[in-house]
């Protein structure tokens, strides 16, 4: 067993079995993604006003999000896994067939090339940790547009126990995940349920109000 070029874990050749299911996913996601990153090429933030005409005037040209450009152009995504599948080709002795069609179609042949040679990648292949990694920072790239996830709500700031010193408290920030119910601070990980948040709450009112300045 040798360490996984990705993780350090022992793997039975160049990468690990999680890493390497973890790159057969992203690979088999990355064409959806690219299908779906077309829906993102104009910023949200665009908002026409009242009379329909856009704030740079009715003849401006529509904005382009250039990071979402970034990846569904040519140099993006299709790029980097056909530069990929090449060169795994040409170390694998395989003859490499040339591109063609639109990017898409592109974007999954390369894709579906890359995905064909797992095994290949996991126990032999020099390059996997480096490819699995660009495949990896593809795929966040992709999806951070796709399916962004909401921020947290900063509810507050982590107070001085019961008993401590005010100077000596933790001082992290209080947050709740959108959609969650257990409020964590982001210095000590200390964490508080729905019933031990409610109480931790009126201890942080309750210090405000005795900080507030009397009328």
């Amino acid at each position: 067993m040798t360490p996984c070029q990705l993780c350090a874990h022992e793997a039975p050749g160049r990468l690990c079995t999680p890493c390497a299911l973890r790159l057969g996913r992203h690979l088999v996601d990355l064409p959806h993604l690219y299908t779906a990153l077309g829906a993102h090429l104009r910023p949200s933030s665009q908002v026409r006003d009242r009379l329909g005409t856009s704030p740079a005037g009715p003849d401006a040209p529509m904005p382009v999000a250039e990071d979402v450009l970034d990846l569904v152009g040519p140099g993006g995504i299709v790029t980097v896994l056909e530069t990929w599948r090449q060169a795994l080709h040409e170390d694998a002795g395989i003859r490499w067939p040339e591109p063609w069609g639109d990017l898409p179609g592109r974007v999954r042949r390369a894709a579906a090339g890359l995905r064909d040679h797992l095994a290949y990648i996991q126990l032999d292949w020099p390059a996997a940790g480096d490819c699995a990694r660009e495949v990896a920072e593809l795929h966040h790239a992709a999806t951070r547009h796709v399916a962004p996830v909401d921020r947290p709500t900063v509810v507050g700031t982590h107070p001085a126990d019961a008993g401590q010193d005010p100077a000596e408290a933790c001082g992290g920030r209080l947050e709740l995940p959108h959609g969650g119910t257990t409020v964590r601070c982001t210095r000590c990980r200390t964490t508080w349920g729905p019933l031990q948040w409610l109480r931790l709450r009126r201890r942080i009112e309750h210090a405000r109000t005795a900080d507030r300045p009397a009328a």
